[in-house]
């Protein structure tokens, strides 16, 4: 090879190899600078604010995953109640009804609950009753156990001392005693602990069909204006609907009516009658931290259908107002 000829290539190298690599690391450069531009173009695509996502279907995700129900996450609670309380009964005569009323003033309330299961006892007081005729002596006790598919509940009433419509006095004395139950269908988001009990704390809307059953045995005797004696044994079957309406999870309204049809039987004459038992719940309350506070009412009514459509019935409605403290 000519030297003039190799010295030239040599040079060429030297001087267009530098200049060629300078021109292949600025598009490397620009390469790497267009692929992390890229990168973060993507990155802040997979990152948008929750702004870009629809905000009604984000509510709605919120709402879908909130459960029906809390725990107070507290075993022992103390209730302080104030209870008004109307009860009236009527029998049948021969072909005359003679209507009983009690002369009931206002009773105080002191119970706890433990768990699942509540135990309370009512002192009467001095007031709210007609202080023109006698008063009722009134002894009243009740034991329920509210589990979260089932409630159950055992009711003592011993009223001695009533009035007649003719505003006659007697000393009829009226004993009840007996056991509610029902199943709650939909337990997974109804509590009736929550919305009966103050147990725990419904935090949203919620209702389920009830089925169940009552057994009471009720005696009513007198021996002035007259001497008589009525024993009843009372057992139905019942079918209800319970449903809480909760507003910004501290406010809420229960309504739970029932229907019971059965059979009653008089034990004087061992005969059958039908039966029929309205019964109906409802309360509304607010919830502090540890404190609730609620407002309920228990009505009842029965009817005995006995011969010729006479019946003889019962009905009794309590006013209660209940503050409930937990530790």
């Amino acid at each position: 090879m000519n030297k003039n000829l190799f010295y030239f290539l040599l040079i060429s190298f030297f001087l267009i190899t530098p200049l060629y690599a300078q021109e292949e690391f600025e598009e490397y450069i620009q390469s790497d600078e267009n692929t992390l531009s890229d990168k973060n173009t993507l990155f802040e695509e997979k990152t948008q604010p929750e702004e870009s996502i629809p905000y009604r279907a984000h509510k709605e995700f919120q709402k879908n995953n909130t459960p029906y129900t809390e725990s107070f996450g507290n075993k022992f609670t103390l209730r302080l109640s104030a209870y008004i309380s109307h009860l009236q009964f009527t029998q049948l005569y021969g072909n005359t009804e003679e209507r009983y009323m009690p002369n009931t003033p206002l009773e105080i309330g002191f119970g706890f609950l433990y768990g699942n299961i509540g135990i309370e006892l009512r002192q009467q007081t001095s007031f709210f009753y007609d202080s023109g005729y006698s008063k009722t002596q009134v002894q009243e006790g009740q034991f329920h156990y509210y589990a979260k598919n089932a409630l159950f509940e055992i009711q003592i009433k011993d009223y001695k001392g009533f009035r007649t419509d003719s505003n006659q006095e007697t000393d009829m004395r009226l004993q009840s005693m007996g056991i509610f139950g029902q199943y709650i269908w939909n337990s997974e988001e109804f509590s009736w602990r929550a919305a009966f009990g103050l147990y725990e704390k419904q935090l949203r809307s919620a209702g389920s069909f009830l089925l169940g059953g009552s057994a009471f045995y009720m005696t009513a005797e007198s021996h002035f204006p007259e001497s008589h004696k009525k024993r009843y044994i009372l057992t139905s079957p019942n079918f209800g609907y319970a449903h809480t309406w909760v507003y910004k999870s501290n406010l809420f309204l229960a309504l739970s009516p029932s229907i019971g049809i059965g059979m009653a039987r008089e034990l004087e004459k061992s005969k059958n009658y039908p039966a029929v038992s309205l019964l109906f719940h409802g309360a509304i309350g607010y919830h502090w931290d540890d404190v609730s506070f609620m407002i309920s009412l228990k009505a009842l009514a029965t009817e005995i259908v006995l011969e010729d459509t006479k019946t003889n019935s019962f009905e009794s409605t309590i006013l209660q107002c209940t503050v409930a403290k937990r530790f």
